[in-house]
């Protein structure tokens, strides 16, 4: 999810009947609530013909995207302005005296440790040379295992994945995984598809000039690139995409441990735990079988020289930006620059904000964050609004013509199950053991990674922990877990602009409340709707439902597959189509909420727009944005998430409540052909 909302006053926006926008009038006598900003809307383009760009089209126009940032939107906008505040806690945090293992003296030192370039500049890469010395040591195929054992350990992502989680079949379960993973670029299009053949070679660039920086004279460097592009090549063709990985039929593989023992051969899958001081497992979920068993070819097939240049890389590229200022330069210049199109990098403060809410610790920054930012008053009123989109979920399932009434049955018993986490957690996790040093910021990193992988370890073989929470509460996010059947709204997301206690329903609607029924839609969107009541991944559809059900989803997928923002990156509908569902299943859900509300009963217009029509600009003011183009391609590659443009315009177009609300005519650009307008949930 991301953010929005920006109240307004002193304007007044003359509107007739849905023809003419083109006039704005501004009087300084009036004063409106909170509402949507005419101030981002583009009058001259007609809703009928482009709705993002006739709400958001003057904000384009006049907020570039500054340069430490790839894209610039909403959520951004609110991002920013939380950092203020978390820097605020961090400067707090740093203060002398602070109790060893408090979370106040672990934060403090920690950021201490990440501003201090001085002492990690004097120490260069000597802190990562015990690592590149133990690699330079192998001499035989079997050392191999400890090597990447040892990785593993540290945090170092080389080869495959390997972790506990929760077992998609057995859900009140903790088990092993093991699955694709090792390489440098986003996903497998980067090695394999033409048009990302000047990346790649980007790629193999940065990668010489990283081994320069270790000593390596450039001849060497280069050749010691070209073994890694040529080594991750081989393993990215053995990958599943990312629409792939999107099908738990087909990433949910639990095979017996001497059936994945023989399946890894010639590697020592017995040793491997053993270093890593994890218990023998009875059975391993391989998600990629195929990657795995290459995997196992690779040991035979790759000479050392190959393996040792792989490795060293991983280790380079894992701790190139905790080391120093040239090695964080260079790691900016490719997959800041090259990869994303920013142009600067952030403040410090703003880098060490983001490592920490993306480490495993981020969990101490959300615990001070809520203590003084975080409001009850509006945890209740976004609680009561879950209260008000779970009725109309369930009053729409109900009325569903497309589905048979046993099917039925099973649907409003998984919505009735869904769980809800608001705010924060009920219930801290004691970090006081985490040893973290003011003046030693290396150290801290492969600290927090021993520690986080003991951690994971030693949850096999126990029960599922389900008060957890899967990001931290200072977060500006939102998310469903299919396996818990839950919804969770962090603190971060639940403040304004993005949901103001005191804006109109309108725009709370239009904003947390289309996000709200977003995340409820999750669970029964193309993934989702393969999970049951209690989370487990078990079929609970007829046939013929589950046919009436995709053909609509197809239908989906042909509006998003005309998206081209850039020519030869078009929008995929197989990966995206997750969250497609789930925003025109969120959308439809929200306005529907509303027309519960006084203030739609009242239809009362503000500045010259009916309340309809307010929900509708403020959830397109919601994904206001703009990209670079090198952001945009690698979005489209990558993430499940339409661009904010799309995901504006492709579920109106399928939304007939918006029809009705801006006059909207089949044949206009905003209108899909009757037979083409998908009716899901």
């Amino acid at each position: 999810m991301r953010n929005f909302f920006i109240y307004f006053s002193l304007f007044t926006l003359l509107f007739a009947a849905c023809k003419s926008y083109k006039e704005v009038n501004f009087d300084p006598n009036v004063t409106t609530s909170y509402s949507i900003d005419p101030g981002y809307m583009d009058l001259k383009m007609s809703p009928k013909e482009d709705f993002f760009t006739f709400c958001n089209g003057s904000w384009v126009k006049f907020n570039e995207i500054p340069d430490t940032e790839s894209k610039w939107g909403s959520f951004n906008e609110l991002d920013q302005n939380n950092k203020s505040k978390l820097t605020a806690i961090l400067q707090e945090a740093q203060k002398n005296n602070q109790v060893k293992g408090s979370d106040k003296q672990i934060l403090g030192d920690y950021y201490t440790s990440f501003l201090d370039m001085k002492t990690r500049n004097e120490k260069e890469y000597k802190g990562i040379l015990p690592e590149l010395s133990r690699i330079d040591m192998i001499n035989r195929k079997d050392f191999l295992v400890e090597v990447i054992a040892k990785h593993h350990t540290e945090g170092v992502s080389a080869n495959f994945n390997f972790g506990v989680r929760q077992d998609m079949k057995n859900v009140n379960s903790n088990v092993f995984y093991m699955g694709q993973g090792g390489i440098g670029l986003p996903n497998k299009e980067y090695y394999l598809n033409e048009n990302k053949k000047e990346i790649l070679k980007g790629y193999e660039a940065h990668v010489a000039k990283a081994f320069e920086l270790i000593g390596y004279p450039q001849e060497k460097a280069n050749a010691a690139a070209q073994l890694v592009v040529k080594f991750e090549t081989r393993m990215a063709k053995a990958m599943y995409s990312p629409a792939e990985m999107r099908q738990p039929e087909k990433t949910y593989n639990k095979k017996s441990f001497n059936e994945v023992l023989e399946l890894v051969k010639p590697f020592d899958l017995r040793y491997y735990l053993n270093i890593l001081e994890s218990p023998t497992p009875d059975s391993i979920i391989v998600s990629n079988p195929a990657f795995m068993q290459d995997f196992a070819k690779m040991i035979e097939d790759e000479n050392l020289e190959s393996w040792r240049a792989y490795l060293k890389w991983k280790v380079i590229r894992n701790y190139s930006k905790h080391l120093d200022q040239k090695f964080v330069d260079l790691n900016f210049e490719f997959y800041g620059k090259i990869l994303s199109g920013k142009k600067a990098q952030k403040p410090a403060n703003e880098q060490a904000i983001d490592e920490i809410t993306s480490s495993y610790f981020s969990e101490i920054l959300g615990k001070l964050f809520v203590e003084k930012h975080f409001s009850k008053e509006a945890k209740d009123k976004v609680n009561s609004m879950v209260d008000n989109l779970l009725f109309v979920f369930r009053e729409r399932i109900n009325k569903l013509d497309w589905m048979t009434s046993d099917t039925k049955v099973e649907a409003l018993n998984k919505l009735n199950s869904i769980g809800r986490k608001l705010g924060f957690p009920d219930q801290w996790e004691d970090f006081s053991k985490l040893s973290i040093s003011p003046s030693d910021y290396l150290q801290n990193i492969k600290n927090i990674s021993i520690y986080a992988t003991k951690k994971n370890l030693a949850e096999y073989g126990k029960p599922v922990d389900k008060k957890k929470w899967g990001m931290p509460a200072h977060m500006v996010n939102a998310y469903y877990s299919p396996l818990n059947n839950e919804i969770a709204f962090p603190a971060g997301i639940m403040q304004a602009p993005f949901f103001n206690e005191k804006a109109e329903d309108a725009v709370n609607y239009g904003g947390i409340g289309m996000v709200i029924g977003h995340e409820f839609t999750h669970g029964f969107d193309d993934m989702g709707s393969k999970f049951a009541a209690d989370g487990t991944f078990r079929n609970w559809w007829s046939d013929t439902d589950r046919k009436s059900f995709e053909e609509r989803t197809k239908i989906l997928g042909e509006t998003f597959s005309t998206f081209c923002p850039i020519e030869g990156h078009c929008v995929n509908p197989e990966l995206t189509m997750g969250e497609n569902i789930a925003d025109l299943g969120g959308l439809t859900m929200a306005y529907y909420a509303y027309t519960m509300t006084e203030e739609y009963k009242k239809n009362q217009k503000v500045n010259g727009f009916t309340p309809a029509q307010r929900f509708f600009i403020a959830y397109a003011q919601l994904w206001k944005i703009s990209y670079r183009d090198e952001e945009l391609k690698k979005m489209i590659a990558t993430d499940p998430h339409s661009p904010g443009m799309y995901r504006v315009n492709g579920p109106l177009k399928n939304c007939p409540e918006f029809f009705k609300a801006f006059d909207i005519q089949e044949g206009d650009k905003m209108r899909n052909k009757e037979t083409k307008v998908s009716k899901i949930w």
